[in-house]
């Protein structure tokens, strides 16, 4: 996944301009061949990381629940992986804010905030499912290539 230098300003609550300064002084790579500014989304972690901020460890936090193993098991959970994680790095510093008591949220925010972690529970539950199914159908595998193998050194 790749943003633009507009979603990361967004997602950590700076200015674009900010962004680019991180870009043009080093701190940040991105990839601008396509006449813009692209950030590989393991560009964006590993500079949030090296920043060490509460918000950015948060941030990396979630995302990193959001797709955590998933990406080897199959292309669709690896899509709804991502949205999961746009979805977590879109709210992680609101939340960190809220966790952490900086912030004050009303009763609706509130009840939004938990309707998105309730979505984000129940997605992480359906991925969870999916790959203990396709684990099953792993070891079934090697179970079937481990009675191939030994009939063949018995042969």
């Amino acid at each position: 996944m790749e943003y633009t230098t507009f979603e990361v300003a967004y997602r950590l609550n700076v200015s674009e301009e900010t962004v680019r300064r991180w870009i043009r002084t080093g701190q940040l790579k991105a990839d601008d061949s396509s006449g813009k500014y692209m950030i590989a989304d393991e560009e964006l972690q590993g500079f949030l990381r090296r920043r060490g901020s509460p918000a950015g460890k948060a941030m990396s936090w979630l995302a990193s629940v959001g797709t955590a193993g998933v990406r080897a098991a199959a292309p669709g959970m690896a899509y709804a992986a991502s949205n999961l994680m746009t979805s977590a790095a879109l709210s992680s510093l609101k939340l960190y804010k809220v966790l952490s008591g900086i912030e004050k949220v009303g009763a609706d925010e509130l009840s939004l905030m938990i309707d998105e972690v309730d979505k984000s529970l129940q997605s992480l539950h359906e991925n969870l499912q999916l790959v203990e199914e396709q684990k099953a159908k792993l070891e079934e595998g090697i179970r079937e290539l481990q009675e191939i193998r030994v009939k063949l050194v018995n042969s």
